[in-house]
């Protein structure tokens, strides 16, 4: 007699992976840590050093680097420098009418026009103080610009300003500084001519002239006023009176010829400066 069958039953599956299913990933050694993919950023540049001019006596100018401000401040001082020329036109000609009226024998209107002129005055010295103060700081920027060079320079920076101040001295000191940056910006000029400067430039000598020229006709002027504190007569009072208005409308006209060129002298040391 046969056995039945026995019911069927499906393999076990193998709990053991096989060489195919099993991982590829390689092990992690333990407190490893993985690698950066990001680059550390680049360090900043380093600050560009402070550039140093020599000058010809060997002193040291602080140079700096151009700045259009600069424009700005000349044009400034050529709008005071236009002011003070008409100021002092316009006194010239009071000091004129003032000594037409004394020889007429007007005194009520020259008394009127002398007060009128003592306020124009103070106009003029505010204005002047202000032509110096835009000068003075526009003259320093352009001295320690990168755009003169420094070599043809004869005295330090300290001088050239500080050389202003100095009384009597100023006389000679300053036109000197205006000459050296003048030299300085027109040897810098990519349209300057070969070789190095070595005359002294017609508005520099021109300055010299008009100095001069006030210093002397101050110098008569003090004279003149002296006359009027003890005078021999009535005539020589007024030959006194008369001759130092002379004195004050020619200085009026040498002050608005000074501020002529030192508008001149600006406008070409800025060309020269251009870029």
């Amino acid at each position: 007699m046969t056995q039945p069958a026995a019911p069927y039953e499906p393999p076990a599956s193998s709990a053991v992976p096989t060489a195919s299913t099993a991982s590829t990933v390689p092990p992690v050694a333990a407190g490893a840590q993985p690698a950066a993919t990001a680059t550390a950023p680049p360090p900043p540049p380093p600050a560009p050093a402070a550039q140093t001019g020599v000058t010809a006596n060997f002193k040291n100018v602080a140079v700096r680097p151009w700045r259009q401000s600069t424009a700005v401040v000349a044009v400034m001082a050529q709008a005071a420098f236009v002011v003070g020329a008409l100021a002092n036109l316009y006194l010239t000609s009071m000091d004129v009418k003032v000594k037409g009226l004394l020889e007429d024998r007007d005194f009520a209107a020259m008394e009127r026009e002398a007060q009128s002129a003592d306020g124009l005055y103070m106009l003029i010295l505010g204005v002047g103080a202000l032509c110096a103060i835009l000068l003075l700081v526009w003259f320093h920027r352009v001295w320690t610009s990168d755009r003169s060079d420094h070599s043809l320079y004869t005295r330090g920076t300290g001088m050239a300003i500080g050389g202003w101040f100095i009384p009597f001295a100023n006389f000679v000191l300053g036109p000197l500084a205006l000459r050296d940056l003048l030299w300085g910006v027109e040897h810098a000029s990519p349209q300057a001519k070969p070789g190095r400067p070595a005359a002294t430039p017609r508005l520099v000598i021109a300055f010299w002239v008009v100095i001069a020229v006030n210093l002397v006709l101050v110098m008569l002027g003090r004279g003149a006023e002296s006359g009027l504190q003890r005078p021999d007569s009535i005539d020589a009072l007024m030959t006194s009176v008369q001759a130092s208005l002379t004195y004050e409308a020619l200085g009026g006209v040498a002050g608005a010829a000074g501020a002529v060129i030192a508008i001149l002298y600006i406008r070409k040391v800025m060309a020269l400066t251009r870029r």
